[in-house]
């Protein structure tokens, strides 16, 4: 009996480490105006999947940039289909955004993005979501 408590007590305690030691990595990254940069490119692939950034299935660009390949995390899908707002291959945009580091790599958190003559905002100047706050309010011209 004394020996099961003490693996049962070791067990917790290991799970607790790992845990604590993970805890690190399992963060997604928060939006930040002390890295935010503007970034012109072509798109060169939209994508559609969970992102534990905006805690929703959500449009991600990959940007053909001068620098290489830029994945910008946008918005919730439903937030840019409520607004009609859509993306495709080839489109010629400017992203406003905070840059981080996602799962290795350089990415953006995208705050405002330009195509041609049409602006869209996806968050506040200070990081907040729109989709949040305001969820019909993505195409400010």
């Amino acid at each position: 009996m004394r020996m099961l408590k003490i693996l049962t007590v070791a067990a917790i305690v290991l799970v607790v480490i790992l845990i604590v030691h993970k805890f690190p990595e399992q963060r997604a990254p928060r939006y930040s105006a002390a890295t935010e940069v503007t970034v012109e490119g072509a798109v060169q692939e939209v994508q559609q999947y969970w992102c534990p950034i905006n805690g929703d299935e959500g449009t991600h660009l990959m940007l053909k940039t001068d620098n290489g390949v830029l994945e910008v995390h946008v918005a919730p899908r439903r937030f840019l289909a409520g607004n009609g707002v859509s993306f495709n291959r080839g489109d010629r945009i400017a992203v406003v955004g905070s840059m981080v580091m996602y799962q290795g790599h350089d990415a953006m958190i995208a705050r405002r993005i330009t195509r041609g003559d049409q602006t869209f905002a996806f968050r506040q100047p200070d990081g907040r979501p729109l989709w949040v706050e305001f969820p019909r309010s993505a195409l400010i011209r």
